[in-house]
């Protein structure tokens, strides 16, 4: 008996260190240390953006199952297979990640490829694939593709299982419900054609204001024969607009302007707003060689309707400027409540400030801050109204104007003005020492154990922007990809969305106004003597940062110089070079601030002439100069005629402000 435990305590011995040697050597097989992992992971990456996705889809293989890194991997290796035609491999790929990691925040994208890779040979997986999706917390505009796709798979099951049978209105209603909020949502997304496909095939026999959703999305697809023929039977109450703008891409004139006027007579309610005022900007493209307002008054008279506000604010702003302020002043008695009111009282303002109608002013300040206190427009009516209690001597009044500008719309051109006046600041610009601060991630940096840190460490930016929605870490992404001007647009956006801004210190004002080139920009505008953030400023407005950019007219790079000035600027100063090396930045730059040197000193010196003329030419801002009646340089600028030169002097003055504001040396 006692030898018998023996034996038995031996063989459990044996097997216990069989078991810990096969465990040793599996373990010593899978353990991977993390800076191999890291090693793995980045050659990986970087054989998949050369693309070389037959290697890159071995090495993310080799991941280890016990990284983090693994289910980013498999991710990975879908896209490779993708990318390599294999879809049996794609969607292996896909399944092993939502079905071994799924609470990963990939994985329910991952099961709505899958779906979409299996939804015509496996219509049953499919289903079950998009349900799940259709619960989840991916994004609304995934849910609502994935209501498409079951839809779509119940629509062809009833019409395989049941050919003959007709089917009521009642139990198809579902179904085509989720066609219909599809192409409500996004007319022009990318499954819209496909949506069309299948809901005229599952009903042939739609409502017409169903024909009319397949109709625009054909339109914004720019099939425009597809568009015509779907409403053919469509009654023209419905469908007058789509057909218009129709006729004019298939310049057909003549039938879009007849169908037009008839529309805005006779059927002005019954379409959507949005394709109403399509098929009107499309009638005046018509007469674009011509001066539109000779048939825009004539459209404008024989309008009715709710829409015909639209048309209001379009002749307003086209009117002689004695005759604005009656306009808008019909427009906004007429449609107080609508979409062009805001803009109506915004204008009746602004002439009667022109006007030197201070009390009249005064009193509309107070409307529009009182009708429209979230308007992006709050700070200009407090900035004027601050001005005119500055006419009348309340002091308190202006200051209190002034100071909330600041404190509430510190970034804004306004707010640059206001600081000015409360500082007593007359020149346009000061000279301030600016601290180079590069572009860092946007906020305080995740611990090593953060998905997002390990994704950081082998540099996966985009699927960084998948895992963490945050618009400041997408544009810190697209500034480490080297795409400024995306980045930079990203993170302005961005910042305007948010109600409360952050103080100035805060890192994500350096993604909004990046000093990219600024070495350079320093340099040149030390050595012509003009304003460093100015020029920064300038380079933001006009081109983003982006060096490659060329615009419409033909003006090129960083500064947007045109090739003819740029040569003629080089000439004088025995520069020589080829209008290609135009995108080189060193040279813009150069070319640039010699350029905006020479115009600021034929205007006196004064930047903001300088700042107007680099837009609409120095002949034009020498004209408004000698023909307008202002009192300051805050009256010159909002009596500009050309409006995109107003805008341009507004925008370049706010990066300005906000570099100095950023930047300055404390």
């Amino acid at each position: 008996m006692y030898l018998f435990k023996n034996h038995d305590k031996n063989v459990l011995k044996i097997l216990i260190f069989i078991i810990c040697l096969i465990a040793g050597f599996y373990f010593a097989k899978v353990y991977q240390p993390q800076s191999k992992t890291v090693r793995i992971y980045k050659q990986a990456l970087k054989d998949y953006d050369n693309g070389n996705y037959s290697n890159s889809y071995y090495l993310f293989s080799r991941v280890s199952n016990m990284s983090n890194l693994k289910p980013f991997a498999i991710y990975r290796q879908a896209m490779c297979a993708k990318a390599l035609g294999d879809k049996t491999s794609e969607l292996k790929r896909y399944q092993e990640l939502f079905k071994t990691y799924p609470k990963n925040k990939l994985s329910p994208e991952a099961k709505y490829l899958a779906g979409q890779l299996v939804v015509d040979d496996n219509p049953s997986l499919a289903l079950k694939y998009f349900n799940s999706v259709s619960k989840s917390n991916l994004g609304e505009d995934y849910q609502i593709a994935a209501d498409y796709y079951i839809a779509r798979i119940a629509a062809s099951k009833m019409r395989y299982t049941n050919r003959n049978k007709i089917f009521s209105r009642k139990k198809t209603a579902k179904l085509e419900e989720a066609f219909r909020a599809y192409l409500e949502k996004y007319p022009s997304g990318r499954l819209a054609v496909n949506v069309c496909s299948h809901w005229k095939k599952f009903n042939p026999n739609m409502k017409p204001e169903d024909k009319v959703l397949i109709a625009r999305a054909y339109h914004l697809a720019g099939m425009y024969n597809e568009s015509e023929q779907i409403l053919k039977d469509v009654k023209l109450e419905l469908s007058w607009a789509l057909m218009a703008v129709n006729a004019y891409e298939t310049h057909n004139y003549s039938q879009a302007k007849n169908l037009t006027e008839q529309g805005v007579s006779t059927y002005p309610d019954s379409v959507n707003p949005n394709d109403y005022n399509r098929a009107v900007d499309k009638y005046l493209d018509i007469f674009k060689s011509d001066s539109q307002l000779n048939y825009l008054i004539p459209l404008f008279a024989m309008a009715k309707g709710k829409h015909k506000d639209y048309i209001w604010n379009l002749k307003c702003a086209k009117v002689l400027n004695s005759e604005k302020l009656a306009c808008y002043n019909d427009l906004f008695t007429n449609f107080p409540d609508g979409k062009y009111a805001q803009n109506a009282l915004l204008q009746i303002f602004v002439i009667n400030i022109k006007n030197k109608n201070y009390a009249k002013a005064r009193e509309l300040a107070a409307d529009f801050l009182n009708k429209y206190p979230k308007s992006e427009n709050i700070p200009m009516v407090m900035f004027w109204a601050g001005k005119i209690e500055q006419k009348y001597h309340n002091t308190s009044a202006m200051v209190s104007y002034f100071q909330n500008i600041i404190n509430m719309y510190p970034d804004s051109y306004y707010a640059y003005r206001a600081y000015w006046i409360l500082k007593g600041v007359k020149s346009a610009v000061i000279n301030a020492d600016l601290d180079y601060k590069p572009v860092v991630y946007p906020y305080k940096y995740p611990n090593d154990k953060d998905i997002l840190s390990i994704l950081m460490s082998v540099k996966d930016y985009d699927l960084i922007t998948k895992v963490i929605e945050d618009e400041f870490i997408a544009s810190w992404i697209e500034y480490q990809k080297g795409n400024y001007a995306s980045s930079m647009i990203i993170a302005r956006d961005a910042m305007d969305k948010l109600e409360v801004k952050p103080v100035k210190t805060d890192l994500r004002w350096r993604l909004v106004y990046p000093q990219n080139y600024y070495k350079q920009v320093k340099r040149f505008a030390d050595v012509y003597k003009n304003n460093d953030a100015l020029m920064m400023a300038i380079i933001r407005e006009e081109s983003s940062f982006n060096s490659e950019a060329q615009s419409g007219v033909g003006a090129i790079g960083l500064m947007q110089l045109m090739p003819t000035t740029a040569h003629d600027i080089g000439s004088k100063y025995s520069i020589d070079f080829n209008t290609s090396y135009l995108f080189n930045p060193e040279l813009n730059i150069k070319l640039g601030n010699l350029y905006y040197s020479t115009i600021r000193g034929m205007l006196d010196n004064k930047d903001c002439s300088a700042i107007a003329a680099y837009n609409g030419g120095i002949g034009s801002v020498t004209r408004w100069k000698s023909t307008l009646q202002y009192n300051d340089t805050d009256e010159f600028i909002e009596q500009i005629p050309y409006d995109e030169t107003r805008n341009y002097v507004v925008k370049v003055f706010r990066s300005y402000w906000n570099y100095t504001r950023i930047y300055q040396k404390q």
